[in-house]
């Protein structure tokens, strides 16, 4: 954490205390600061250092027997400490990244059921403990390996567009910022995404978790500009006087109509495939 951001925690802090009229002797404010700041450092740690420190506990204290140490530990290393979702921070992570990070492991230990078994371990322990800590802002499913079975689990794939196939429906995209389907189908092309999770994008969500980041965020600030106050979703339409969300069925006839203007191949996505990010 900065500087500059621990400066102003702290401000907020005493600011709080004073406003709640709640002072107290040195002592006592001491330890209100202390327990409140860790809390906000506890935000910031990430699933990797967690599940490292109760692995180390685990094989410490016999859990783990000897010979299956050099198992757990290789699995963490390769698909946890070396990942890109193990090294987030604890705020930016969610139930979609976590259904995306089981489902990883699962294409990479396909054939090896046990090193699956590890992996999925591992995760339930570093998110429980990050739950009961608060570190998390929302609360994840008792068992990691219930995304291995789901038919509604997220189906990662890579671009079945072209690079230039995709500058031209961008470039269409960006050209239309009033159609609200149209900035629907740009923010799946930014990736981690599916159709589904887009038509169901609440309101509410507009702004938490990969919908934070740039790339994603412009699409629904568009989006927002364009939706009635009284809208529950993020992509909504009126279709004879009355205000209707958005449905993956209808962005894939969206993209349908879009590469025929164009002159593209359409190829489908289906409503829970989602593009894996590069980033």
């Amino acid at each position: 954490m900065k500087k500059d951001d621990k400066i102003t925690i702290i401000c907020k802090m005493v600011r709080q205390i004073i406003d709640e009229d709640n002072l107290a002797d040195e002592a006592e404010i001491r330890r209100i600061l202390e327990e409140k700041g860790k809390k906000e450092e506890d935000r910031g740690i990430c699933l990797a250092s967690v599940i490292e420190k109760e692995l180390e506990k685990a094989i410490k204290s016999g859990q783990i027997c000897e010979s299956n140490v050099g198992l757990y530990q290789s699995v963490f290393e390769k698909m946890i400490r070396e990942s890109e979702i193990g090294n987030m921070p604890a705020e930016e992570l969610s139930d979609m990244l976590i259904k995306k990070f089981v489902l990883q492991a699962g294409k990479v230990y396909e054939r090896d059921r046990t090193r699956l078994k590890c992996f999925t371990g591992m995760l339930q322990t570093g998110l429980k403990k990050m739950m009961e800590k608060g570190m998390l802002d929302f609360v994840p499913v008792k068992h990691a390996k219930d995304y291995l079975g789901s038919k509604s689990g997220i189906q990662y794939i890579h671009n079945i567009y072209t690079p230039e196939e995709t500058e031209r429906i961008s470039e269409w995209i960006e050209l239309h910022p009033g159609d609200i389907r149209g900035l629907a189908l740009g923010l799946w092309f930014t990736g981690d995404v599916t159709l589904m999770e887009i038509a169901n994008l609440k309101k509410e969500d507009a702004h938490k978790g990969i919908f934070k980041k740039w790339k994603k965020a412009r699409f629904v600030s568009k989006a927002l500009e364009l939706n009635p106050k009284n809208g529950d979703y993020v992509f909504m339409t009126k279709s004879e006087g009355n205000l209707e969300k958005l449905t993956a069925q209808g962005l894939m006839m969206k993209l349908y109509h879009t590469c025929n203007r164009l002159g593209i191949e359409y190829k489908k996505i289906n409503k829970n495939e989602a593009m894996v990010c590069k980033e």
